[in-house]
């Protein structure tokens, strides 16, 4: 059996300037100035707190106060502004139709929250077609960046399930976030 695993930020849903804006929006809000591209070069891979804490690294070492009321904040903002839906990418749209055709297990890898992903998933009519789903808040979480934990959540998921690391095809939204699955996967491929 083979498994294909999309990210849904960046890959399957537009989300990753949605993202941004509410995180430029937050900080705005607390008086503080973010540069969009630079938070956008950021976010992939990473959830709304641990962009925030990167993009004040000072403040998340002497007092994170601030970059946690900014990422609740921002993550109060995303999801008013997805709550009616984001656009899909349709060629990863198609990708997953046809992996799912084939029979792959098809997984999907989000950055954002759980709340967030189903009910985008819900809206587009791919609830049924994904078997596994791993958001950067499910359980367990520990210590350490969340696109790692998921990984190793798919990881083991996938390997109780039978699908070995040579029978899994990663589409992820950047170098960074495809090094990481190279790990896990056979194939590892940048959207």
């Amino acid at each position: 059996m083979l498994a294909t695993i999309f990210a849904f930020d960046g890959v399957l849903a537009d989300t990753l300037r949605l993202r941004a804006h509410a995180l430029v929006d937050a900080a705005a809000a607390e008086q503080a100035r973010l540069d969009t591209e630079v938070v956008l070069a950021l976010l992939p891979g990473r959830t709304l707190l641990e962009a925030s804490l990167a993009l004040f690294p000072e403040l998340a070492t002497t007092d994170p106060t601030l970059p946690e009321l900014i990422a609740l904040r921002a993550q109060r903002g995303f999801r008013a502004l997805v709550q009616h839906g984001v656009p899909l990418d349709q060629r990863a749209l198609r990708r997953l139709q046809e992996a799912a055709t084939r029979g792959d297990r098809i997984v999907v890898r989000a950055d954002s929250e759980r709340r967030d992903v189903e009910s985008l998933l819900a809206l587009a009519g791919l609830e049924t077609s994904v078997s596994l789903l791993r958001c950067s808040d499910d359980a367990p979480r520990a210590p350490g960046a969340s696109l790692q934990r998921s990984w190793e959540a798919i990881h083991m998921r996938l390997s109780d399930m039978g699908v070995g690391v040579p029978e899994r095809t990663a589409f992820e939204s950047n170098g960074e976030t495809a090094e990481t699955a190279a790990l896990f996967v056979q194939v590892p491929n940048v959207w």
